[in-house]
């Protein structure tokens, strides 16, 4: 009868383990999901890094347009104000015409740079 008796006396032995195997799988578990979203939100900001480049890449590419229509715009102007002055103003003729070689030597620079950046 002894024994029992002993069986029935509580052992806090028993119990210190089942709450520290508790614990134990409650700190992994929560360690598992939260690696898992930080993963998924790393995964997001690559994602909207992605786009801002594509975004970047696509307002660099209408910068270079509107500047190379504007040179174009005001190389035609300067080739009609050549064409104009050239006879009654020699001095200024030639003004114009050095402001014509500019501005090509700026066009084919734009048209170089926009062919590199694609």
């Amino acid at each position: 009868m002894k024994n029992l008796r002993l069986s029935k006396i509580p052992n806090p032995l028993r119990r210190r383990k089942q709450k520290t195997q508790i614990k134990v799988f409650l700190t992994l578990f929560l360690l598992i999901t939260l690696h898992a979203a930080g993963l998924a939100q790393i995964d997001e900001l690559v994602d909207q890094v992605n786009e801002a480049e594509q975004g970047t890449a696509q307002i660099g590419n209408s910068i270079f347009r509107i500047i190379k229509i504007a040179a174009g715009v005001l190389l035609a102007i300067a080739a009609l104000a050549f064409l104009i002055i050239r006879e009654q103003n020699q001095d200024m003729a030639r003004k114009v015409g050095n402001a014509i070689v500019g501005l090509v030597i700026f066009y084919g620079l734009i048209e170089i740079g926009e062919n590199l950046a694609n």
